[in-house]
């Protein structure tokens, strides 16, 4: 496994990107939004990028690709984050292919502890559930870190374990949740509904 960064050069101001996705109406086929939120760690908002991704389809990954390595901001990029392996329902990431084409480190979290057997036997009413299933299973462990009193599980792409635990702790404000993932919530959430609604 390549590792993109060392503990010894995670800077205070790493420049990471967040995604979530839109409300929408889970109707396999059509799209729904969704939204990364680009900060310096947690404090400084450098840009938004946004697009459209098909709802239990298969193109999130390469469209997260692209939309990363298209940005003006590309070079600057150091971490991308995701709400989880999956956005517009079970549409998932492999965040091995996003870090190997991107050259970012990836960590996927969750501020629930994940039910690998349930998630699986979900995937089974789904097309394709070879192919889902193997991105899931090249994800890797689930491991947990403590931030801000709460418990965040995560998975991770390019770095190590602990580095990975180091870049959660410098991304996050108050709640678990790295803050860039917080802010592409809200905006995704607000753009559809017109006004903000639940947590990420």
């Amino acid at each position: 496994m390549k590792y993109w960064v060392s503990k010894l050069n995670i800077k205070n101001e790493i420049r990471v990107i967040g995604f979530d996705d839109g409300p929408f109406v889970h109707i396999k086929g059509n799209k729904t939004l969704v939204v990364g939120v680009i900060l310096r760690a947690r404090e400084y908002l450098d840009g938004v990028l946004s697009t459209y991704i098909t709802i239990d389809g298969l193109d999130a990954t390469d469209k997260i690709i692209e939309l990363v390595n298209k940005s003006r901001h590309c070079d600057q990029l150091r971490v991308i984050l995701f709400d989880g392996l999956a956005v517009a329902g079970f549409n998932l990431i492999d965040i091995h292919r996003v870090c190997d084409e991107t050259g970012k480190i990836v960590i996927a979290v969750t501020s629930k502890k994940p039910n690998p057997a349930r998630f699986v036997s979900a995937l089974k009413n789904l097309d394709c559930y070879e192919v889902r299933f193997s991105i899931v299973d090249r994800a890797g462990d689930v491991r947990s870190v403590e931030i801000n009193g709460k418990p965040i599980y995560f998975q991770c792409a390019g770095i190590g374990v602990d580095e990975a635990k180091v870049i959660l702790k410098k991304t996050s404000v108050r709640s678990a949740v790295p803050e860039a993932i917080r802010m592409a919530h809200i905006i995704a959430s607000g753009i559809v509904d017109a006004e903000s609604r639940g947590r990420p």
